[in-house]
């Protein structure tokens, strides 16, 4: 019978980030990826694997661990609250964003076509 424990389960839109991408240094500084991996093994954390972009691969490096967000909080001392967002609002903020600019772009047009000969300030 095995006894070993399987990893937690996976939190729905866990977000899953390697360490430099979430303390903006580098894993094999201070051999702190080694020790982020075996405090996750510990915990029984399950850790993705994620190709590097092809311009970043090197011989023996062509993937990197990524860890879930919630863990790398705890492990690093960070108590910081996190709502992900899904698609669907990101491409309504992006839309709406997008349609805001355009309006922005007219008003800008039509400021250029102002009667400039007078020094008077229209408000």
């Amino acid at each position: 019978m095995n006894t070993k424990e399987t990893p937690q389960a996976m939190k729905v839109n866990e977000q899953y980030l390697s360490i430099y991408e979430y303390t903006g240094k580098s894993a094999t500084l201070n051999n702190i990826g080694r020790e982020v991996n075996e405090a996750a093994q510990k915990a029984n954390i399950k850790v993705i694997w994620r190709d590097l972009p092809e311009g970043s691969q090197r011989e023996n490096y062509k993937q990197v661990a990524t860890y879930p967000r919630t863990f790398l909080d705890k492990h690093f001392g960070n108590d910081v609250e996190y709502t992900l967002i899904d698609d669907a609002t990101i491409n309504m903020i992006y839309n709406r964003l997008t349609a805001l600019e355009d309006k922005f772009d007219q008003l800008i047009t039509k400021l250029d076509h102002v009667n400039t000969d007078d020094d008077e300030l229209p408000f």
